[in-house]
């Protein structure tokens, strides 16, 4: 789609390409080295007012929209040469567009201004056996005596379960139906609520990602998100909304990487001359651009859908097509820059080799390539049934 910025996300996206490129990259080696999240930093990004973009000025926010938030997290991406801190970033964006789009008065009065100023949020899908079939939670919540539930189940995997403030808990209502899934806001330190250390992983190694045990804790009536038996839906488009930032991510990533490998192919000699006057060579770098363009617009398309209430079946069509694009051009990305490089690339602390372990977390976060195709494809044969002769 055809998207001209206006002066303010111009100015959003700059101004966060600077803090990015700023306070966050000059740190991040150390960050992946040591597997350690910054939660001064992640104090500084609240400071500087990247979380109060599109959020109501009633709750704390400067009332902007959708696309100031894309705007905004195009720039930090850009910057940032972190992408474990990114992702971090968008699991605490998921929670808050959700609150702010499906939330009560009294949930957004209490809990917005928190997520604003510092407070990390996170959404708790994936178990250890359902994966990425986010349906097949076995999470339970039992009525309590009094009104309210209580909640029981483990979560796997989760983004920044480790450090979360306030967590969105997808589980199941007992004994109301087929219609059971139910989106819960749990807080940090209540009875009954374990969080996990943060996992040692391949990449990603700055985002804080871990296990969330709950055993009989207690959720007052008004910490359900949406509907009971309503969750699914709610769901869909959160997702739809997180496959969206991951677009973002990659295409503003990679755009900050072509310098990087310009620089290469054009200072790099071989059999004398630039290694960039050959076609082979050429072809790595077209292949990245190519990545970065097509996922800007699928994204672009993506936010353009969910801003429109009856379209959450197009929107989820188009996240999961720019989800299963954006993570497979950039392992490829990552892949070539390391082949550019050479041994130098390959080596450990180059910073080259960094991107490729961060890029093999995007087949899998956020559901995982296959899902993406198998939810391309049912999408694609669903309109199909319904025109056959279009």
């Amino acid at each position: 789609m055809d998207l001209t910025w206006t002066d303010r996300q111009d100015e959003l996206r700059r101004r966060f390409t600077v803090f990015g490129r700023e306070r966050v990259a000059p740190d991040s080696a150390r960050r992946d080295r040591e597997e350690s999240f910054d939660r001064g930093l992640w104090q500084e990004l609240a400071d500087a007012g990247f979380w109060t973009v599109n959020v109501p000025k009633r709750y704390g926010g400067d009332g902007g929209d959708l696309w100031d938030h894309v705007a905004a997290f195009e720039g930090l991406a850009r910057g940032a040469d972190d992408c474990g801190f990114v992702l971090t970033a968008a699991a605490h964006a998921g929670l808050q567009q959700l609150l702010l789009r499906y939330g009560t008065e009294e949930q957004k009065e209490t809990l917005l201004p928190g997520l604003v100023s510092g407070a990390i949020g996170a959404t708790a899908a994936t178990e250890a056996a359902g994966g990425s079939h986010v349906s097949a939670v076995t999470t339970t919540a039992r009525p309590a005596p009094g009104g309210g539930f209580s909640l029981s189940g483990g979560k796997s995997h989760i983004t920044n379960a480790p450090v979360a403030d306030l967590m969105m808990i997808v589980g199941r209502v007992a004994g109301i139906g087929p219609r059971d899934i139910t989106l819960f806001l749990v807080e940090k330190g209540g009875r009954g609520v374990e969080q996990g250390e943060q996992e040692s992983l391949l990449g990603l190694r700055t985002s804080p990602l871990g296990p969330i045990g709950l055993d009989d804790v207690e959720v007052p009536p008004e910490r359900v998100l949406g509907q009971v038996g309503g969750g699914l839906d709610v769901l869909y488009w959160c997702l739809a909304f997180d496959r969206m930032i991951y677009g973002v991510i990659v295409s503003a990533h990679l755009e900050a990487l072509l310098p990087t490998a310009i620089d290469r192919i054009t200072t790099r000699r071989a059999f004398g001359s630039p290694i960039g006057e050959h076609q082979y060579i050429q072809d790595k770098v077209v292949d990245m651009q190519v990545t970065v363009a097509a996922s800007r617009a699928l994204s672009y398309s993506t936010v353009d859908a969910l801003l429109h209430p009856d379209d959450t079946h197009r929107a989820s069509l188009l996240a999961s097509c720019v989800k299963l694009l954006s993570a497979e051009g950039l392992v490829r990305a990552g892949l070539e820059l390391v082949q550019l490089f050479g041994h130098a690339g390959f080596e450990s602390g180059s910073g080259i080799e960094r991107h490729l372990r961060d890029a093999v977390a995007f087949r899998i976060a956020g559901g995982t390539n296959e899902m993406q195709k198998k939810n391309i494809f049912n999408q694609v044969l669903r309109a199909h049934r319904r025109d056959p002769d279009q």
